[in-house]
């Protein structure tokens, strides 16, 4: 494998039409195929909240088999490896829009607070004057059908009663996507360029469409071990009989001190230990410590928490991860200062800085990023948002993305599902509910969905995008034209895919995936926020502030000695819940990775990467099998 940040090939002057209408022609089928095993029948609910996303790999190992026999019996006919790659990129884009961490969040919050308002919850009294009849749909008859199913979404009545509000949050989640990709344009070239980051995560699509490396053997060993696993345990789901292979252990402490650790999850996944064979050392090493660095803080919290009070609710993970990940994005803007400096410099015109190959000049980045900010402050103060609170949402919110895509850029972790870490608790922690009001309260409530999850973050997958066009050299600024189109229909086809299942078979009727969960969620943390209005807590205020201060420790020792094994993103991961699943796997793929480079050096590790390939492509390739065939037959199947 080329080192990431080689350019391989001449940059190529267009885009072929041909790959855009087959991306084009992709996205519908693909926001179908998610809809349908995320929520119809949870066979595959985390087919988008790995860093690499099932379905796009699936696609891209399929094109790119469909491609030998054609380069060799029809080469005029054959895709080109640009060809291969922007189909990618736009099914990469469809991944953070659809699926059970965006789209299910968003339709989930939109159709909960009318359908379900009863006496007994006060939804009506408590929220329902504040929320705007064009942000969602209250007519029950229309809503009826999607939460009891038996009918169908091409109706007059439900399309024009969905069309206001559709092009609503179309206009809204087009808006923060851009943004993100406005601010990858301005950071783009210090990470990239300067800093050298290795973007671990897009050496798999890099390594798939490289010349020869379908016929390494290495590769289909490690893919036959994985498939095979996931084959057998596929049919011992569907056949008990068949014995399978247990890839999932959980354990539960009943003993004090030790019920503080709760529920220890021991998983040991295939495309989990072949991505972490891709990342560093010191980020594996640290998210699997902090995982348990923080198990053990919740037993030492259990047993301290007779003399220090503030440890009686525990450690406030969530807590110490929102410090972690907000100080982590002021941290990666102070590394990237100089270059921003003269970004700014170039926006009024007192210095010269080439960004000639950039997907949008400079200036042309501003003004995206300026027009969308305010379209949403417009929009948003329109629905009731006060201007005051806009400012701390946004930059809570954006200094988490520039965290998570900096950790991703370079480290690759093959996991961040950050949860609960958002913006909103942010704020109600720091000042209480009581200054936010109701009307804000209800607002932040509908931005819920974009951060409640983190794990398809739209941010750094879209950064990890001009990296490819950088290494494959495809056009900047031509990929970028098919991003954004692509995102924009990837949009209106996750809300037909959404709205077309969940009318046919009922979100309350036979859904089986997070849809009704995500409201529920949503609106008893609302209901909760006005019927016991909550003070500032100082408790976890001061949580947020160790875990900046810590974050700020580790980021020091880092840089200061080479040795140092903590890295500070392995910390922000590890506060996160949704470590829970793939701590045992990072910690099986680290020390394969570092055997081999301790005693086979870096030849044996460029060696033993087709296999760590292979791993990857067989869960992957399998996994999606096993959802077609339960989404075709219609039963649950092994996920």
């Amino acid at each position: 494998m080329n080192p990431p940040h080689q350019t391989t090939e001449k940059v190529t002057s267009s885009i072929p039409v041909r790959a855009i209408l087959i991306g084009l022609l992709l996205i519908p089928i693909n926001a179908y195929w998610i809809t349908v095993v995320s929520e119809l029948w949870a066979t595959m609910i985390g087919m988008t909240a790995t860093t690499l996303f099932f379905n796009a790999v699936f696609n891209l190992f399929f094109l790119t088999l469909i491609n030998i026999p054609l380069r060799k019996f029809l080469p005029k006919a054959a895709f080109s490896r640009t060809e291969v790659l922007v189909v990618y990129v736009m099914l990469v884009m469809l991944s953070t829009v659809c699926g059970h961490t965006m789209m299910t969040f968003v339709i989930g919050t939109l159709t909960r607070p009318f359908w379900f308002a009863t006496a007994e919850n006060e939804y009506a009294d408590l929220f329902h004057t504040y929320i705007p009849s064009w942000i969602t749909v209250s007519d029950k008859r229309v809503l009826r059908g999607f939460f009891e199913g038996g009918e169908t979404f091409h109706t007059a009545e439900h399309f024009t009663t969905w069309l206001t509000p559709v092009l609503v949050w179309t206009g809204i989640i087009f808006a923060i996507f851009f943004s993100f990709i406005c601010v990858n344009i301005i950071i783009r070239k210090q990470w990239t360029e300067q800093d050298k980051l290795s973007y671990p995560i897009i050496r798999i699509p890099i390594a798939l469409t490289t010349p020869r490396t379908m016929s390494r053997p290495h590769l289909w060993i490690g893919f036959s071990a994985s498939a095979l696993i996931e084959i057998l345990n596929g049919l011992h789901h569907l056949f008990p009989i068949i014995p399978g292979i247990p890839l999932h252990h959980a354990m539960f402490f009943s003993e004090k001190p030790w019920h503080a650790l709760g529920w220890m999850r021991f998983s040991f996944s295939p495309f989990v230990i072949g991505l972490t064979f891709f990342a560093p050392l010191d980020l594996a090493f640290s998210v699997w410590f902090f995982y348990l660095f923080f198990k053990a803080q919740q037993v030492i919290a259990y047993m301290q928490s007779a003399s220090l009070p503030f440890f009686t609710h525990g450690v406030y993970g969530t807590d110490q991860g929102l410090g972690a990940w907000t100080t982590l994005g002021i941290l990666s803007l102070w590394i990237t200062r100089r270059h921003l400096n003269l970004v700014w410099k170039r926006l009024i015109g007192r210095t010269h800085l080439d960004d000639s190959t950039e997907p949008l000049r400079y200036r042309s980045a501003a003004l995206g990023l300026i027009l969308s900010m305010a379209f949403l402050v417009i929009l948003l103060r329109k629905a009731g948002l006060s201007l005051s609170v806009m400012p701390f949402y946004f930059a809570i919110y954006l200094l988490m993305s520039i965290a998570i895509t900096r950790v991703r850029a370079a480290l690759g972790p093959p996991f961040h599902e950050v949860v609960f870490t958002h913006p909103q608790g942010f704020m109600v922690n720091v000042v209480g509910t009581r200054a936010l009001g109701a009307s804000n309260l209800t607002i932040l409530s509908f931005l819920y969905p974009f951060n409640r999850d983190n794990s398809s973050h739209p941010m750094p997958s879209q950064l990890e995008a001009f990296k490819i066009a950088e290494r494959t050299g495809i056009n900047n600024q031509l990929l970028l034209s098919g991003m954004v189109l692509a995102l924009v229909i990837s949009i209106l086809a996750s809300f037909w895919a959404y709205f077309q299942i969940m009318y046919e078979h009922g979100a309350a009727a036979k859904a089986r995936g997070y849809i009704l969960g995500i409201g529920r969620e949503t609106f008893t943390q609302l209901t909760s926020w006005l019927q016991h209005p909550k003070q500032p807590d100082y408790t976890a205020t001061l949580f947020i502030a160790l875990g900046a201060a810590f974050s700020v420790f580790l980021m020091a020792m880092q840089r200061r000695f080479i040795w140092w094994p903590f890295h500070p993103g392995g910390y922000a991961l590890g506060a996160s819940w949704g470590m829970v699943h793939v701590w045992a796997s990072v910690l099986v793929g680290w020390a394969i990775k570092g055997i081999i480079l301790k005693y086979g050096g870096l030849r044996a590790y460029r060696n033993g990467a087709p296999f760590f390939l292979g791993l990857i492509l067989g869960d992957h390739i399998v996994s999606c099998t096993w959802s077609i065939i339960g989404a075709v037959f219609q039963v649950p199947t092994y996920t």
